[in-house]
């Protein structure tokens, strides 16, 4: 599935296959899920929740509409941050 970058403080990147009504969402920490038979509608939603804030209302959107609604699998876990501890000052 292609996925678009978006402009978002904690999602990368998305995807969504109108014919399986899949959505594929990348977060900033890397790790991938996909979402099964989610209405487009509920796909629009998302995107229009997506900005640049400090609010983070695109994890509330994802939240209170996505997960636990429609079946998730993880793609890709979350990268470790090999930076730990090194650029803390």
């Amino acid at each position: 599935m292609d996925r678009e970058v978006v402009v978002s403080v904690s999602i990368r990147a998305d995807g969504y296959d109108r014919e399986t009504s899949m959505l594929e969402i990348e977060f900033c920490d890397s790790s991938g899920y996909q979402y099964a038979d989610v209405p487009e509608e509920t796909y629009h939603g998302l995107m229009n929740s997506l900005g640049f804030n400090l609010e983070k209302t695109d994890l509330k959107s994802l939240n209170e509409h996505i997960k636990g609604k429609y079946k998730q699998k993880t793609i890709r876990r979350p990268r470790l941050n090999l930076f730990k501890g090194i650029l803390e000052t």
